[in-house]
């Protein structure tokens, strides 16, 4: 996979290339399109980690909008109206959100830079808070395909906290590990009403 596009450290203009390289956080950069110019080794492997298969991967090549990696337009206008913002004011802006996995709550800091030829950002994403799951008290369901598989055949999850959607019930969004693990080919992604309003609700 190629992770940068040519020239691009010497984009930075200030911004230390080896820094990004090393971090051991996900960092990505976007040029003044939105479109992705740089994904460290972290970012990588931090994809992989979490479930996203290499066709996941390939539909993310250098040139793509930042946009096609968020689900809803809620919050694909959420991201793109501030990284714009960050282009236009020359500041850097900062944001929580949380993405945990099977055994862990986690939650991010994420802060975006502008690159100081404006340019372009650089969005670095840093781990805050790593506790087991079970103590957060968030009960465990059963992946039930009858529970949670909607009349399009699709399960639903937050593509932020990745509870699952009760297909009857939609207001309901379960912790189901099972399918935090391991993700069924028919799983179509959107952000349930309390992560929406919590982290990203303008």
């Amino acid at each position: 996979m190629i992770r940068y596009i040519e020239g691009f450290a010497s984009k930075l203009n200030g911004i230390d290339f080896k820094t990004l390289e090393d971090s051991k956080y996900s960092i990505y950069g976007l040029s003044e399109d939105l479109n992705l110019i740089y994904v460290n080794p972290a970012w990588t492997h931090f994809a992989r980690e979490n479930g996203a298969s290499e066709k996941l991967l390939k539909e993310l090549p250098l040139g793509t909008p930042i946009t096609k990696a968020f689900f809803g337009e809620s919050i694909k206008s959420f991201y793109t109206e501030h990284y714009l913002k960050v282009l236009e004011t020359g500041k850097p802006w900062r944001h929580e959100y949380e993405c945990s996995s099977v055994d862990e709550f986690r939650q991010f800091h994420q802060e975006t830079y502008p690159i100081k030829d404006g340019k372009g950002l650089i969005i670095i994403n840093t781990l805050t808070i790593n506790i087991p799951m079970k103590s957060i008290g968030r009960e465990a369901l059963e992946a039930l395909n009858k529970r949670y598989t909607h009349s399009t055949g699709l399960v639903t999850q937050c593509s932020n906290c990745r509870c699952t959607q009760r297909a009857e019930e939609p207001e309901v969004w379960d912790w189901v590990p099972e399918w935090v693990k391991n993700i069924p080919h028919n799983f179509s992604h959107s952000i349930c009403p309390i992560c929406f309003d919590y982290y990203w609700k303008i």
